[in-house]
């Protein structure tokens, strides 16, 4: 049986729509069960995720369509951008050197950080994208701080 979705948006790859995505993440990350900072780093990640799609599978065009959904599971949040541009080439990817600051380039590396998981998938006619944000209180033990062994 799939899990249940806790929402789903659709909208133009326009920048400007981008700010629904975040209003929308918060309240359903909130439906599905995280914690208002678990919500806000979603927020960050899947608002990033966009803006790569905009302007790498989109190449700029602001007329692209992005889908996105979100389904809880037992342990964990799953959210999915879909679209129908080029699809994101993980091996092609080299992470920003920090120690010399860029105008750009810091996407993924920021969605990496912001998420307890990243994967990227071709699709029929377009790519996706899936972030994976683990559930961190269980039976009422208390939140697993992030980087905490």
């Amino acid at each position: 049986m799939p899990e249940p979705v806790i929402g789903t948006l659709s909208l133009t790859s326009d920048p400007a729509t981008f700010r629904s995505v975040r209003r929308w993440v918060i309240g359903a990350a909130h439906g599905a069960g995280l914690g208002d900072e678990e919500a806000a780093a979603l927020a960050i990640a899947l608002t990033e995720s966009c803006a790569n799609v905009y302007r790498h599978a989109y190449g700029g065009r602001r007329d692209g369509l992005i889908e996105l959904s979100m389904r809880a599971e037992p342990e964990r949040v799953v959210t999915t951008v879909r679209h129908r541009g080029v699809p994101f080439d993980p091996a092609r990817y080299a992470p920003p050197d920090l120690s010399r600051p860029e105008e750009g380039g810091y996407g993924m590396y920021l969605i990496s950080r912001l998420v307890d998981a990243v994967s990227f998938h071709t699709v029929p006619g377009g790519g996706s994208i899936e972030l994976i944000t683990e559930r961190r209180v269980r039976c009422g033990a208390p939140a697993r701080q992030r980087g905490a062994s």
